[in-house]
């Protein structure tokens, strides 16, 4: 069995963080029924950090206030109705108005109230469990804490919503141990029928480390990890740039149903929820079946008893659906814990997962139809994969697995980044494990002086140091270099990277500013 030992490193409880701003609960009022991007004006809106308006007409997000007249006051929220008429709507985040208190009221949502479960819950049939909204019920006998976990969010009483808007982003399954997840997955005891468990959803910080326009998706699931292929989650998603955030829910059964991304969105959790997430094969009742047919998830927000509820068949009038499987996917290898990067998603210049605090815990079991029970968790299955972080960027998560069964995500300490000049032809490896690297020749002065030759990366306003230098004069780039990858002959490129003595110096990126022009200012540079 494997376990992720706690590290000096990873033992850091400082924030990564630098900044001092916050984002603050705000809102600007519209009309109902309206699909938004919030963005600053005079980009595209396709761009911004997508929203829908509540039945009161307003968007929630969340800002950083400013003074008036300082850069960042104004956004643009850009809406398009159910007919396709556009609207627009200044934002202004100097504006008291902008962030006075208007909590959501949930009971006001399109949806179907779900009363708290009362009696004796094991004199209902699984069945009718789920067509009444409480989601999967584990075995007291058998799986006492995750039977726990489920009663506590059964006994209280909850709103099952109405879709507001369709999920914009993939929640891709991988065949990798790294890109895009970071986290746990346990592959010992398949067949992995069910997933359950709880997670508390962060607080973004806005430019931390260094990082602008992010996202993140917090979740579990079965399937996809050593296969790519059937993957059922549901969870969090967190969506920052530097002066506005939004925080949502998805589900998805990966990869390629019309039906799996159709729904998404119908509610937006705060910053301290606690999270109560099951996913699971299902057949057309919601009942656990491998060979069901179908992807079922359950999300329950124990903070603000909203539900994500999609355990039936379209067909049968769910709130949201149950999503029908694929032929030719494999299911259940796998189960996972992870905090997947869909920055590159959202941005072709962005790499680092979302800054955020407090640390993540998700802890949670998976259903084994080796045991018929919720019996395996990080702590006791055969085998544990601890997926690590592969950005190499300053934003970066720690993963431990601690004593107990759960998987806890920790931001490390910031790392200063500075800016590296560099001529095409350079080529970028396919590897993906554990990232992309970029082999380059050392040019011998500053770019400031003279623009590095073709093949050559050079700092601003100096010559490489020989801490920095390898055999041959050369130097390597480690990360995703986006669409300055195989940077061509005659191209010029300016990526944001930070020297790692732990690895020999070589170069971590941190930000690609694009395709640049001599001549180069000069710049501060690495001590």
């Amino acid at each position: 069995m494997l376990f992720a030992a706690l590290s000096a490193a990873q033992s850091v409880t400082a924030q990564a963080n630098i900044t001092t701003q916050k984002y603050g609960p705000a809102s600007v009022r519209a009309m109902p029924g309206l699909q938004c991007e919030l963005h600053p004006p005079g980009t595209p809106a396709a761009q911004g950090i997508p929203l829908a308006t509540d039945i009161d007409g307003y968007a929630r997000f969340y800002a950083v206030r400013v003074g008036k007249g300082e850069a960042g006051q104004w956004l643009t929220l850009s809406c398009t109705n159910s007919s396709g008429r556009a609207f627009s709507y200044p934002v202004n985040l100097a504006s008291a108005a902008t962030f006075a208190a208007r909590p959501l009221k949930l009971a006001a949502e399109p949806g179907i109230d779900r009363p708290p479960l009362t009696g004796n819950p094991m004199k209902l049939t699984q069945a009718q469990l789920i067509r009444q909204g409480y989601g999967l019920r584990p075995d007291p006998k058998t799986s006492p804490a995750a039977y726990e976990r489920w009663l506590a969010a059964a006994r209280v009483d909850g709103r099952m919503l109405y879709a507001k808007k369709p999920d914009l982003h993939s929640h891709t399954a991988t065949s990798q141990t790294s890109p895009a997840w970071v986290g746990a997955a346990i592959t010992g005891a398949p067949t992995y029928a069910a997933v359950e468990g709880t997670f508390n959803v962060p607080t973004a910080i806005p430019g931390g480390d260094h990082t602008s326009t992010t996202e993140i998706a917090i979740w579990n699931g079965l399937g996809g990890f050593g296969t790519g292929s059937g993957l059922i989650q549901s969870g969090v998603n967190l969506y920052t740039t530097s002066t506005a955030a939004a925080y949502g829910t998805w589900r998805e059964y990966c990869c390629g149903d019309s039906q799996s991304n159709g729904y998404s969105g119908n509610f937006a959790p705060n910053p301290g929820d606690k999270i109560y997430a099951q996913n699971w094969y299902c057949d057309a009742e919601g009942n656990i079946d491998v060979n069901g047919g179908y992807g079922c998830s359950y999300l329950f927000d124990l903070n603000t008893s909203a539900i994500l509820n999609c355990t039936l068949p379209k067909a049968k009038g769910s709130p949201c659906w149950s999503v029908p499987a694929i032929r030719g996917m494999t299911f259940g290898p796998a189960a996972e814990f992870v905090i997947e990067n869909q920055s590159p998603q959202v941005s072709s210049t962005s790499t680092a997962f979302t800054d955020f605090s407090p640390s993540v815990t998700m802890t949670g079991t998976a259903y084994s139809t080796l045991t018929g029970s919720f019996s395996q968790d990080i702590g006791n299955d055969p085998s544990l994969h601890v997926l690590t972080d592969f950005t190499n960027t300053t934003s970066h998560i720690v993963v431990s697995t601690t004593g107990t069964p759960a998987t806890v995500f920790t931001m490390e300490a910031t790392q200063p980044s500075y800016p590296l000049y560099c001529q095409g032809p350079l080529n970028t490896s396919t590897a993906q494990v554990p990232t992309p690297t970029t082999v380059f020749k050392w040019a011998s002065t500053g770019a400031g002086a003279e623009p590095p030759g073709p093949g050559e990366c050079a700092w601003a306003d100096r010559p490489p140091r020989s801490i920095e230098i390898h055999k041959g004069d050369t130097g390597i780039i480690f990360g995703y270099l986006n669409q300055v990858a195989n940077l061509p002959a005659g191209k010029y490129s300016e990526i944001g990277v930070y020297r790692d003595p732990a690895f020999g110096n070589d170069l971590n990126v941190t930000q690609i500013v694009g395709f640049v022009s001599p001549p180069f200012s000069p710049k501060p540079v690495l001590p």
